[in-house]
């Protein structure tokens, strides 16, 4: 893996690329400050609705985000989300690669937050965002600190960076860091993070915002 540049070494970035999204954010701010009020209004949802946030990060795992969100809707039609066997749970997953582990790793979720016949998860996640992604990276089966940035951002975490390949492919576009690694330890991607949040610091944005900015500016739409 190339290492993260040096903290106190900034690279000089791109001009072209930081002109660019120093002049799209305004365009797109309206639109990327209500997704982020809707993240954060999903802290007052049931548990059960934090619980389908955390199936759906799980099950977009090397998959499209379409494909993740619409076996969660026929999940939640079928009533198995939070009642269904393995194998059920299984025939829900079309389009969702690697469906027999993910139908585990639901199933596994399930247990690990059950109270009774009833899901709490609200209260098992610290409300420190760096203890909580800690937690869910070391005890939910299927997530790592990708996809625990991903669902904490999500029911409106902020402070973290969701560092997918094309987060990555945007930092090295604007030469934060040298490559898209090939694996992110804990290690690498807490030190890529802090460069991450260095670059949303020069932008005058939060983290979160800058990963839909960054979205954005790859497919034209600020995305989930």
């Amino acid at each position: 893996m190339n290492p993260p540049r040096s903290e106190r070494n900034w690279p000089k970035l791109d001009k072209v690329s930081f002109s660019l999204l120093s002049e799209l954010y305004p365009e797109r701010e309206g639109e990327i400050r209500n997704r982020l009020h809707e993240f954060r209004m999903m802290s007052c949802r049931s548990d059960e609705h934090i619980f389908e946030e955390l199936i759906y990060c799980i099950l977009t795992v090397q998959s499209s985000a379409r494909s993740a969100g619409s076996a969660v809707l026929r999940l939640k039609r079928n009533k198995l989300l939070l009642r269904g066997r393995a194998k059920e749970v299984e025939r829900c997953l079309r389009g969702v690669r690697f469906a027999r582990t993910k139908a585990k790793r639901v199933i596994e979720a399930r247990r690990l937050f059950s109270s009774g016949k009833k899901i709490k998860i609200k209260a098992r996640l610290p409300a420190d965002p760096q203890s909580a992604r800690r937690f869910l990276a070391h005890e939910v089966d299927g997530i790592g600190y990708k996809e625990a940035s991903h669902f904490l951002r999500n029911i409106g975490y902020r402070g973290l960076a969701i560092l997918d390949r094309h987060v990555l492919k945007g930092l090295a576009d604007l030469g934060v860091i040298e490559g898209v690694p090939r694996s992110l330890s804990e290690g690498k991607y807490l030190a890529i993070e802090r460069l991450y949040i260095g670059l949303a610091q020069k932008l005058g944005i939060a983290p979160e915002a800058l990963d839909l900015l960054l979205w954005s500016a790859k497919t034209g739409e600020v995305l989930k």
